[in-house]
């Protein structure tokens, strides 16, 4: 079997693709404009167990996860204690400025972040889980489009990563609560009462998945 070392970083048109869309999104519910589909913090997440169970013919489970990218290791507990803080103001519960000038100050620097990894959120505990705890490897598809000058754009592309998954006294966990706490009772969040898990996905190899005009093929696509 194949074994890959962790890449440095995301490529710089993934990761611009992942910084953009979430200011993007956030600053649209500032204006009070219709919410959208979040394709970027929802992939799709692949997982499989290490052995298919007998009689079993489709063992991989697919599911859509939260997934977002994770400040650097010395910037962690600092976003972490100031959505914290946020979060549990009165004020900002019912004025959602604050909020959104703290994700903006963490997305508005994308050298704030390690990209190497991406972090998400359990919360059913089920056949995730379950295939993790078995095997600790996942891919990640992320398919988006924008409009431009030139018309509709696509961008997919396939994240593959090993699993590290996070108990509640771990760092990148709390980053993660907190950041999902900022926006808890939001109208675009199911509210959820516990999330068991987090996992830290660290980048082991990524694949463009974008389609093209066939007329011009390019070389080593991942299709």
């Amino acid at each position: 079997m194949k074994e890959y070392e962790p890449v440095a970083t995301l490529p710089a048109q993934y990761l611009n693709w992942l910084v953009s869309s979430r200011i993007n999104f956030i600053n649209e519910m500032r204006e009070g404009r219709p919410l959208r589909y979040f394709s970027a913090h929802l992939p799709v997440m692949a997982t499989w167990p290490s052995h298919a169970d007998d009689g079993n013919s489709y063992p991989m489970n697919m599911t859509v996860k939260g997934i977002g990218l994770i400040p650097r290791q010395e910037l962690l507990d600092s976003y972490s204690e100031m959505f914290e803080d946020i979060a549990a103001s009165s004020s900002a519960k019912h004025d959602i400025t604050e909020r959104i000038a703290a994700i903006n100050k963490l997305y508005g620097d994308i050298g704030n972040f390690d990209t190497s990894v991406l972090g998400g959120l359990e919360i059913f505990g089920g056949k995730t889980l379950a295939n993790l705890n078995e095997n600790n490897k996942a891919s990640l598809l992320y398919v988006g489009m924008s409009h431009t000058e030139r018309g509709v754009s696509y961008i997919s592309f396939q994240v593959n990563g090993l699993i590290e998954i996070l108990n509640k006294d771990n760092p990148y966990y709390r980053f993660l609560l907190a950041s999902r706490k900022l926006f808890e009772f939001d109208k675009f969040h199911i509210f959820q009462p516990d999330y068991p898990f987090g996992y830290l996905i660290r980048v082991v190899e990524v694949m463009d998945k974008s389609p093209w005009p066939k007329a011009a093929t390019p070389h080593g696509h991942g299709h």
